[in-house]
């Protein structure tokens, strides 16, 4: 954003002088919160619009040059988004789980690349590393060891799951906040039992 202000600066443009070319543009008379006739005159003046109001090629190239910055950006890449060894990465996380079903009658470890689209929404939407992740997936899989992996969910719907209202929840993302949280704590599960 900060951009696009830069640029109106270097063409000696306001905010309001903008609307107005864009309302030229579009055909569209401009709102009362912009006074028109003054924005009008000094595009006139400054040679953006013509006397009968019309836009110059100054107008189009400069707003077709704004309206580039609002085109969507090119689908981020795995790797650019995943990190360059994220399919090393991925089969660490996935190791972490049992080979084996659970009551639910699916796997706990899901092929790799089924994965790879729950962790690109997953670095799309949280700003946690690989080493927090692979920490936060053994706290997890060590807690449902206890209780023999029972309602434990599978190494992809460990990173998220969707919800009935079409939303998304992660796990992960809160395995990952207490890992972030309590650097510290070390969890043991096994406990001397003393008689």
């Amino acid at each position: 954003m900060t951009e696009i202000f830069n640029k109106l600066t270097e063409k000696d443009l306001t905010p309001d002088a903008y609307y107005v070319l864009n309302c030229i543009k579009e055909k569209v008379v401009p709102d009362d919160f912009v006074n028109k006739s003054i924005q009008v005159e000094k595009l006139k003046r400054t040679g953006w619009i013509s006397e009968n109001l019309t836009l110059t090629n100054k107008s189009l190239i400069f707003i077709k040059e704004i309206n580039s910055f609002f085109k969507k950006t090119k689908k981020k890449t795995s790797q650019f988004l995943l990190g360059q060894d994220f399919t090393d990465k991925m089969q660490e996380y996935v190791e972490i789980f049992p080979n084996r079903k659970l009551s639910s009658g699916k796997y706990a470890r899901v092929n790799i690349k089924n994965l790879e689209t729950g962790f690109r929404w997953f670095f799309e939407n949280y700003d946690y590393d690989w080493s927090v992740i692979l920490k936060a997936a053994e706290k997890y899989v060590d807690e449902y060891s206890l209780k023999n992996y029972e309602y434990m969910r599978t190494s992809q719907f460990f990173i998220r799951k969707q919800c009935i209202d079409k939303t998304f929840e992660s796990d992960l993302a809160n395995y990952c906040e207490q890992i972030n949280n309590n650097p510290d704590e070390e969890t043991s599960y096994f406990k001397e039992r003393i008689v």
